[in-house]
C-alpha cells in the first residue's frame, strides 16, 4: 500500500428554513461575486512511519516539510507524527474543535502521509499500531475511516473550504491476508450541499499505488507538492496549485496523481476566498 495524498477542500453553507437571507459563515451575508473575503487557515498534518507491521521510510520527513511550508504560508498548523489509533482520533477531534471554533470560514487542510487501504470503495488510514490487523473487520475497527472520520467531520465542522491531501496508497501490507482489499484508495463521495467546495488530492489514481522513494527523502508526490507550495504567491489559487502538482508528477514520473474537485468558490494561499 502506498500513501495517498490527498488534500480536501469542502465548503458548506448552512441555510435556514425562514425567509431571512442566506447566512455566510453563520454571521454575514455572502460577499458580492468576485470580491475577496478573509478566511482563517487551519491545518492538521500527520506522518506515520514507525508501523508495527511494514514500516515506511519517508512519511515523517514528508509531514515535517509540509507543516513547515504551510506555516510559512500563514496556516495555523498542528503537526503529529507516529500516532497510534487513539492518538490519531484524538488529533482529529482536536482539529474538529479548531475548525468549529473559528469566527471565520476556514481553509481547512488535512494532510496524511503513511499507509492507507481501500475495502469495497471505503478508504482507511492506518495508525502505527497496525500489527493486529488481519481481516476486513479488524481494519474497520482499528483504522481511521477517511470518508467518515475526516471528510464527514470536516464538512460538518467547517463552513469554509476543506482540503484533504492523502499520500497514503503505498504497497498494501495486507495483500496476502485481506482478500477484499483493493490497490490504492477510492474516490470520496462529492459534497451533497448546494454550496460548498471539495478538493481531494491523491498521490496516485484510484486503485493504484504510489512510490515512497522520491527525491530528497520524500515520497514522490510530496516532493513535487513541496516544490509547488514553496513557489506559490498569495494570489495563487489553491486548486490551480494542486493541478500543477498533478501535472508535474505525471510528467516527471510514472505515477499519475488524481485530483477530485467540486468548487463553488475560489480560495487563495493569501488567506482569502472569492465567489466566482
Amino acid at each position: 500500500m502506498k500513501k495517498i495524498l490527498t488534500f480536501f477542500v469542502i465548503a458548506l453553507l448552512i441555510s435556514g428554513c425562514s425567509p431571512t437571507p442566506e447566512i455566510w459563515g453563520g454571521t454575514q451575508p455572502p460577499p458580492p461575486v468576485g470580491q475577496n473575503y478573509p478566511v482563517a487557515q487551519t491545518a492538521l498534518v500527520i506522518g506515520n512511519s514507525a508501523y508495527k507491521y511494514q514500516q515506511l521510510k519517508n512519511p515523517i520527513n514528508d509531514a515535517r516539510a509540509v507543516a513547515k511550508t504551510l506555516e510559512r504560508l500563514g496556516f495555523d498548523v498542528t503537526l503529529k507524527t507516529d500516532l497510534n489509533l487513539q492518538a490519531m482520533r484524538g488529533a482529529i477531534h482536536d482539529f474538529k474543535s479548531r475548525l468549529s471554533a473559528s469566527s471565520l470560514d476556514d481553509v481547512g487542510i488535512f494532510y496524511f502521509s503513511g499507509h492507507g487501504a481501500q475495502v469495497k470503495g471505503q478508504n482507511y488510514l492506518l495508525p502505527t499500531d497496525n500489527g493486529g490487523i488481519s481481516s476486513e473487520a479488524d481494519l474497520k475497527k482499528y483504522a481511521v475511516h477517511a470518508d467518515k472520520e475526516i471528510f464527514g467531520m470536516m464538512k460538518v465542522a467547517n463552513a469554509g473550504m476543506n482540503i484533504i491531501t492523502l499520500d497514503a496508497c503505498r504497497d498494501n501490507p495486507y495483500a496476502n491476508s485481506i482478500k477484499s482489499l483493493t490497490r490504492g484508495l477510492a474516490q470520496m463521495p462529492p459534497p451533497t450541499k448546494k454550496r460548498g467546495s471539495l478538493l481531494v488530492a491523491y498521490a496516485t489514481a484510484p486503485g493504484q499505488t504510489a512510490s515512497d522513494a522520491g527525491p530528497g527523502n520524500h515520497g514522490v508526490y510530496t516532493y513535487y507538492l513541496l516544490d509547488v507550495l514553496n513557489n506559490v504567491q498569495s494570489t495563487t489559487r489553491i486548486d490551480k496549485a494542486f493541478g500543477k502538482v498533478r501535472d508535474l508528477v505525471k510528467q516527471k514520473t510514472k505515477q499519475e496523481p488524481w485530483l477530485q474537485t467540486s468548487l463553488k468558490q475560489f480560495c487563495y494561499f493569501g488567506g482569502k476566498c472569492s465567489q466566482p
